[in-house]
């Protein structure tokens, strides 16, 4: 496989021309780093007022997150450094009168002191730039070619996905998009090791200590990007950068980036690599995870992307019902290219879906929520929403992923799947630069298939409807079962408890909910029986459902007492297993389904 000659022809047209700058180039500047504060100056040329903005939201996180909060200092002045009048529009908006010059200088102070993976970060070891939490934009000029000048010290390094252009003395982008889409850790001391795979040069950026060899990361990666070509056949891009900041602390985020990730994953002692990934489970294996997750993002999501963000207005909610799509699927791939690349087993590719089967499966809020309005509401209600009333779109697509690619190699008998999918995507949207409209992966599962998926995706989608697993499952010769485990009592009150013995979460309609238990009610006893630490386990172990047990508790300082009639455990143990009497269609199509690497 190689780049394809469209890729390379528009990677080039793409570019700004090295023989002048752009109109539009932005500076980056620190002081004493213990202020946290990035300086920032934008040279707009300009032959009318200018209007700039600060992004109040960032793809990959699709909330509103309110950068503003972090501009101080705004100024404006003219190429020579006479002061040009400015106002604040909004919260998130300048506007700069011109006046008789041809250039606005803008400048201002952005304070980044979080460090994760979508945020930016400044301190004495390092400056970490998500440009598009702290690069204003010029309204109505977001598709011009732009350039980011760093002022670094002499001993510092960049890494980032775009390339330096002496000519500028930056990096150059096509137009705004691109430019806030390109991560930058400026460092003396990161690791960066680089490989080839198919003539595409990837990139690994490690801040902060990981106890891996170099060897052992770079073939684990190569694994994973070599998997994910063959799946897509399709190389997009020319160099590709994985950006690690490795914590001394436990925390775990990845951030996609059109040719790049940003991924922040610690404890860091905790990450070294088994012997072999594939049957060895250790925080390691997350890092592959969310490598994998993120690579695949390269396609879903970056280039195969809803036509509502395809370029995007990041000053207000962009809506679309497909995030389930790009995130979720994206999740199911991420498992699907590891056991491909033979770094993780099929058992625990199995147990991974079954987990995530039965966090959907026992959430409430898949009756009160579509899928597609999960991720149309996720503006809303991602972070906060009403107890049982929101499922993640990750968890759901995820699901989705699997019961569309065995619908589809089922319906072709096994002639495609949902590989091809993505692929006829990539080529009808991604590749002619079109973002996808919101019925263009049902469609695209319709093209592949020749059948419609309509009744799918009206009771499963749209609709909130019970997802028969096993249909699904049956044309791999699989089934899901379902148990109670052996070692929690077989009945349930149906809440749980913080280790103050406060009430975090009571399920609708179990027996707690029922006898008129409350949120931040303290438990105080269980049949008698102290709940120490938010255990009620030890207290129900004798009991079985049907019983009525007392129940004594704190509501605001007052104690009370009430009798709840236990309820039944539910299945809380779920497994993926082979049908004994799988017939042999089932078990080709299970083979194809669960090929390892070739």
């Amino acid at each position: 496989m190689k780049l394809s000659l469209l890729t390379f022809l528009l990677l080039c047209l793409a570019m700004p021309s090295s023989a002048q700058s752009p109109d539009i180039v932005y500076h980056l500047r620190w002081g004493a780093p213990n202020a946290h504060y990035f300086d920032v100056t934008m040279e707009i040329g300009t032959t009318a007022d200018v209007e700039v903005r600060i992004p109040a939201w960032r793809p990959g996180r699709y909330i509103m997150q309110n950068y503003a909060q972090n501009v101080i200092d705004f100024s404006a002045t003219d190429g020579e450094g006479n002061p040009l009048a400015s106002y604040k529009v909004d919260k998130n908006t300048w506007h700069v009168v011109r006046g008789m010059a041809s250039e606005a200088v803008v400048k201002y102070k952005s304070y980044v002191h979080q460090l994760d993976a979508g945020a930016s970060y400044l301190d004495a070891t390092e400056a970490y730039l998500n440009p598009i939490t702290s690069l204003m934009y010029v309204l109505g000029r977001e598709m011009e070619p732009v350039a980011l000048v760093i002022h670094k010290p002499d001993d510092w390094r960049v890494a980032t996905p775009l390339d330096y252009d002496e000519n500028v003395e930056g990096y150059p982008a096509p137009n705004y998009h691109e430019l806030v889409d390109s991560p930058f850790l400026i460092s003396p001391d990161f690791k960066l090791l680089s490989f080839e795979v198919e003539g595409a040069t990837i990139q690994i950026a490690i801040q902060g200590d990981l106890p891996v060899n170099d060897d052992a990361l770079i073939s684990d990666h190569r694994r994973i990007v070599k998997t994910a070509f063959d799946l897509m056949d399709n190389i997009p891009f020319t160099r590709y950068l994985f950006m690690y900041h490795i914590l001394p602390y436990r925390f775990g985020h990845g951030v996609e980036h059109k040719n790049a990730t940003s991924i922040v994953l610690g404890p860091g002692d905790k990450l070294e690599r088994p012997a072999d990934p594939a049957t060895t489970w250790t925080p390691y294996s997350s890092l592959l995870g969310v490598a994998s997750h993120e690579f695949f993002h390269t396609w879903n999501v970056e280039r195969i992307r809803p036509e509502a963000i395809y370029y995007p207005d990041y000053a207000t909610e962009n809506y679309t019902s497909q995030m389930w799509i790009f995130e979720g699927i994206t999740d199911y791939f991420s498992d699907v290219i590891l056991m491909r690349a033979g770094l993780e087993s099929e058992g625990a590719f199995l147990r991974d879906l079954s987990r995530t089967i039965a966090r959907f499966d026992t959430n409430p809020a898949r009756h009160i929520t579509s899928i597609a309005m999960s991720s149309y509401d996720s503006w809303a209600k991602q972070v906060q929403a009403p107890p049982h009333t929101f499922f993640s779109f990750y968890t759901a697509g995820k699901i989705m992923g699997l019961l569309l690619d065995l619908e589809v190699r089922d319906r072709t008998k096994g002639a495609k799947s949902l590989d091809d999918v993505m692929r006829y995507l990539d080529v009808k949207y991604a590749q002619k630069d079109r973002g996808v409209p919101e019925d263009g992966f049902q469609r695209a599962l319709e093209a592949v298939t020749g059948t419609s998926f309509q009744a799918f995706f009206d009771a499963y989608i749209y609709g909130k409807e019970e997802i028969d697993y096993n249909r699904f499952l049956g044309h791999a010769g699989m089934t899901l079962l379902k148990k109670t485990d052996p070692a929690k009592p077989a009945a349930s009150m149906g809440l749980s408890l913080d280790n103050q013995n406060k009430v975090r979460d009571v399920m609708p309609g179990s027996a707690a909910f029922r006898a008129g238990l409350d949120l931040d009610d303290v438990i105080l006893s269980v049949a008698g029986k102290d709940p120490s630490d938010g255990r009620i386990d030890e207290a129900l172990r004798s009991h079985q459902a049907g019983d009525d047990v007392e129940v004594k508790f704190s509501r605001w300082g007052k104690e009370m007492t009430v009798t709840v009639t236990l309820g039944a455990r539910a299945p809380d143990l779920y497994s993926i297993e082979p049908l004994p009497d799988a017939t042999e269609a089932q078990t080709r199509l299970r083979a194809a389904w669960l090929r390892p690497s070739e």
